[in-house]
Formats: structure tokens, sequence, C-alpha cells
């Protein structure tokens, strides 16, 4: 006599089945639970531009908000930061935009 080994006529795959389903829930839930995975960058992070050393007349009065003809009248009566002339082209470095600034801070005494 030859029997039938579909799951519905056999209790015990049933019960298998059931098991299975059971161990699939479970671990999906707990990896639901775990926190995910985040790799860490083993690099720095690189800006997208480095810092300029060297900034132009425009870039200057971006920077300052004025205008360029204010940095042309300062560079000819002598006033405003040092700056380089370097193929007819005006550059300011920035450690002497910066010594300049630091040099206009007004400090209050009380």
């Amino acid at each position: 006599m030859a029997t039938n080994n579909t799951p519905s006529s056999n209790p015990r795959a049933e019960k298998m089945g059931d098991v299975l389903d059971a161990l699939s829930s479970g671990i999906a839930k707990s990896a639901a639970r775990e926190p995910k995975f985040e790799p860490k960058l083993l690099v720095p992070e690189v800006t997208a531009e480095p810092a300029r050393q060297l900034l132009t007349e425009k870039m200057l009065a971006d920077r300052w908000v004025c205008s360029v003809a204010r940095l042309q009248r300062w560079r000819t009566v002598g006033e405003g930061p040092q700056y380089l002339k370097i193929v007819g082209k005006v550059l300011y470095r920035l450690k002497d935009i910066e010594a300049y600034e630091e040099a206009s801070l007004v400090r209050r005494m009380f």
C-alpha cells in the first residue's frame, strides 16, 4: 500500500513546519532588535576644498564685507594688511589677514 507523504497527511511534517516557522519568526524578531552595524571611517574626512592660504582682492572684500576699491585705496596710501604682487596679481596671505584683524580688534576698558 502506498502512503501519501504530503504535509497535510503527515502530522510529523506539520509539526516540523510549525517548529521551523516559529524559529524563523524568532530569528527575524531578534535580528530586528539588534543594533545595525555602522562601518567606521578609518581615514579622516577630507574637506571638499583645502583651506586657502592666499586670498584674492575679491575674496578679502567678501570676507570683510567691503569693496575691492577700498582695498585698492588702502594699498595706495599704505594701509591695510600686507600683500603680495605676483605677476601683476594682488594676493593676500591668510596669516597676514588674521594678524591685521587681531591688531584691529577693539578691546573695551571698563
